[in-house]
């Protein structure tokens, strides 16, 4: 029992050194040729292993490196965070401490590549998104929203947890739920995220669920087993006879087809005896005739092996087509198609709504003019051919009102001065009646006014 007992104390206490001795100084020392000549194949597991090292200056370290601001001293081969200065570089520590200032031919800079610092913006995540600064962690999450990966989503989700800004806690567990549909390998999980978007109808979510239903096309002599098949499509109603030969043609189950001026080449170069291939010169008039002799000549290994119009039809004929979700598990494939029928379903729904809102402020236009025409004419007997021109003033002048006094648009006072000018327009010509032709000849004008009006202020 005590042997045990000194055993569990022993792993115990080296256990504890091996973590005391994981510092940020360790790792780089420990794998300072790979930093300082890195490769994405390679450096994965140095820049996991500083960022989840717990040092204070992982992160500073991470972004100088990205940054392309991590020197190298040439004396001996220390590493420093490097800063601009008169004198060349300002240099800290691995620690952090300042280390003084050299001169830049001292100083090897460190230029990862496009590869590696893309490395280390991932792991630069877990840091940007627990930022003090509020500020920082909303351009982390724009940058994950813009350029989502698997490498983000375990540090997105650690970083819920902590997140005390309620908007930022919010955004974070919804961009969570669209990293989760999209990559993280258990099935149940990625359902339960598209399914706890209920009634989301967001661009970024149909976003996220389209790649979902991404299909290809497969062709075969049965339907491929284990395969997520989206339907079965049949040739001359789903896709034309051409389009089915040239997916058996892409997935090397048949041959190139046989254009018919190639045939007809071939056919006349191998012309003997007033044949080809046994058939008579004369029946080659007919293209079955012709694929016929074409067929002969590939038997005798005359010709290049191609397909005919027959041999097309038969291959097509003997195959089956379909298409294939990208997604191999049918279960998440239901529920993103479900969820995109929804989806569908409410854009409609509110598009119906504002094309009849649309619809109603329209007649309700036309029933204004329709109704001040009907009401002038069957009362005062007048034809008022300026009705839409007051019209068109008045719909202007509410614009005008609306650019320029936005606070004064609820006061109908300045939209009442069109329908005074037509009232008293419409008293004159009551006290004064003139014949039709007197009141027409307004027609032309006002249309012209209608015209200037409109190259003024805009067709819209």
């Amino acid at each position: 029992m005590l042997r045990t007992l000194c055993l569990a104390l022993t792993l115990a206490l080296s256990l504890c050194m091996a973590a005391q001795a994981e510092s940020l100084s360790d790792i780089v020392a420990a794998n300072a040729e790979a930093i300082a000549k890195p490769s994405r194949q390679t450096i994965g597991p140095v820049i996991d292993a500083i960022a989840q090292s717990g040092d204070p200056m992982a992160a500073a370290f991470l972004t100088a490196w990205e940054a392309r601001r991590l020197g190298q001293r040439k004396a001996d081969g220390a590493f420093f965070l490097l800063a601009p200065d008169p004198a060349g570089f300002a240099l800290a520590a691995v620690d952090g401490t300042s280390a003084g200032t050299v001169p830049k031919s001292d100083i090897t800079e460190l230029k990862p590549n496009a590869g590696v610092r893309g490395l280390i913006a991932t792991a630069l995540v877990q840091f940007t998104l627990s930022d003090p600064d509020p500020a920082t962690r909303t351009a982390a999450l724009d940058s994950i929203a813009k350029d989502p990966t698997a490498e983000s989503l375990a540090p997105l989700r650690a970083a819920i947890e902590t997140e005390t800004d309620p908007a930022l806690k919010a955004r974070k567990t919804r961009l969570e739920r669209l990293l989760t549909l999209q990559f993280d390998p258990d099935p149940a999980a990625r359902i339960a995220a598209i399914q706890g978007f209920g009634a989301d109808t967001g661009i970024d979510l149909r976003a996220a669920l389209s790649p979902l239903l991404a299909t290809t096309p497969l062709a075969g002599l049965a339907a491929p087993e284990g395969a997520n098949i989206a339907r079965e499509l049949q040739p001359g109603r789903d896709l034309t006879e051409v389009e089915a030969y040239a997916a058996l043609v892409a997935a090397g189950m048949a041959p190139e087809p046989l254009a018919p001026e190639a045939q007809k080449a071939a056919l006349a170069a191998n012309i003997v005896g007033g044949t080809v291939g046994g058939v008579p010169v004369a029946d080659l008039a007919q293209q079955a005739a012709r694929d016929r002799a074409y067929s002969a000549l590939e038997v005798a290994g005359t010709v290049p092996t191609a397909a005919t119009a027959d041999e097309i039809t038969a291959a097509v004929a003997a195959h089956r087509f379909f298409e294939v979700y990208a997604e191999p598990d049918p279960a998440v494939t239901d529920a993103a198609s479900a969820a995109l029928d929804r989806i569908g379903l409410s854009v409609g729904a509110m598009q119906a709504v504002d094309l009849g809102l649309d619809a109603l402020s329209l007649a309700s236009i036309y029933f204004l003019a329709a109704i001040g025409l009907a009401i002038t004419f069957g009362v005062m007997g007048v034809i008022n051919m300026a009705h839409g021109e007051f019209i068109t003033l008045g719909a202007y002048t509410g614009y005008v009102v609306q650019l320029f006094v936005p606070d004064l648009t609820r006061d109908p006072t300045p939209l009442q001065a069109p329908a005074g000018d037509a009232a008293c327009d419409l008293r004159h010509l009551h006290r004064h009646p003139a014949g039709l032709e007197e009141r027409l000849r307004h027609a032309g004008p006002t249309a012209d006014r209608a015209r200037l009006a409109g190259r003024g202020m805009g067709g819209e």
